[in-house]
């Protein structure tokens, strides 16, 4: 089978997804709204309309941005449906990264000893029924405990990472702990996915997937750096596998005295030029993870017209849905605060 062949029922799906997505007009304009009335008003006529009109009054930031997710998850499940059976293990991913949020809210409403139905309330279920984890999931948000949590993923590919987590969490008492576990095993899996693709998709999927990656392993050492977090501890907690890096740099700054040092290593990275001077650490990982975010969203922008018969095509469209996502949450929180348009703005990614 060609590659056109492959793709000929993806290609139109994504085309007429495409043809959905806000202009950046439209992005400015709804920055001006006075209230979150008026965004869903603005929003009336697109494709969040269907996922809004489920949503039971009073409306706020937070409800409106889980039904901007839920639009994104149903789009994803569209796209996924008719892509090629050699890279649906990789587009799942973007589907994985939902669960493992999942996960880390059952452990953070377990934590704060939430009723069940507050607990499924803060879930995407959409995303269990697709990998038939509605089971796992109930039984997992009706323990009443931490540990209980964790024994009731004991036959998934979750258990081992939310064991270590749970030793992390026992000596610190920081349910946090956990999180950077469950997030390790999704780039773990990344990367498994990423080997299985085949190597003429490889090339097209190769800047998403290092970035994605790489950006998670500097960012969480510098953040784990700036917070004194034990070397040893840091060492679990970061992926073994690496694109446009090398087992001896991580190391490097795994056992960097300080931030600053650590930060000095960064800087001579593949990745230096993501890395700009601020007036606080925390300054510096934040402008960082924007400029990874940007540097995607601009990949994506470039490559639109070249990528047809490949996983580049899927994967630019995705990342501008995203991005778009992104975009509405972030109005809508802003708006809501009564933050001024231009601060709103600011937060875009575009």
């Amino acid at each position: 089978m060609t590659q056109t062949t492959r793709y000929a029922s993806v290609l139109p799906k994504i085309g007429a997804e495409k043809s959905s997505l806000l202009s950046e007009v439209k992005l400015k304009t709804l920055s001006e709204t006075k209230n979150l009335t008026e965004v869903t008003s603005q929003l009336r006529d697109t494709p969040y309309q269907e996922q809004i009109s489920r949503l039971m009054p009073p409306i706020t930031g937070r409800h409106l941005e889980r039904a901007f997710y839920e639009n994104l998850i149903e789009t994803y499940l569209k796209i996924i449906k008719y892509s090629p059976e050699r890279v649906v293990s990789y587009l799942n991913l973007y589907l994985s990264r939902f669960e493992s949020e999942n996960v880390k809210t059952l452990i953070r409403v377990a934590n704060a000893k939430l009723p069940y139905e507050q607990r499924l309330s803060r879930l995407c279920l959409l995303v269990e029924k697709y990998f038939k984890k509605i089971s796992i999931i109930e039984d997992a948000a009706k323990a009443p405990t931490i540990s209980q949590v964790i024994l009731a993923f004991k036959n998934t590919e979750y258990f081992s990472a939310l064991s270590m987590g749970l030793k992390s969490y026992e000596e610190s008492g920081s349910p946090a702990c956990l999180d950077i576990f469950i997030d390790t095993l999704f780039y773990d899996k990344l990367y498994a996915a990423y080997e299985g693709l085949p190597k003429k998709e490889q090339l097209h999927a190769f800047f998403y997937a290092s970035i994605e990656n790489d950006s998670f392993i500097l960012l969480s050492l510098l953040r784990g750096k700036n917070l004194n977090y034990d070397p040893n501890w840091l060492r679990l907690a970061v992926p073994k596998n690496y694109f446009n890096l090398n087992k001896k740099e991580v190391e490097s700054i795994v056992s960097a005295i300080d931030f600053k040092a650590a930060y000095k290593i960064v800087q001579d990275s593949h990745y230096a030029k993501f890395f700009e001077s601020a007036q606080t650490p925390e300054g510096i990982v934040a402008n960082a993870e924007k400029a990874f975010r940007k540097a995607i969203l601009l990949h994506a922008k470039k490559c639109a017209i070249r990528e047809t018969f490949n996983i580049g095509s899927t994967l630019n469209f995705i990342t501008l849905k995203e991005a778009e996502v992104h975009n509405l949450t972030a109005l809508s929180l802003g708006i809501e605060a009564i933050m001024k348009p231009e601060m709103i703005r600011n937060q875009l990614l575009l």
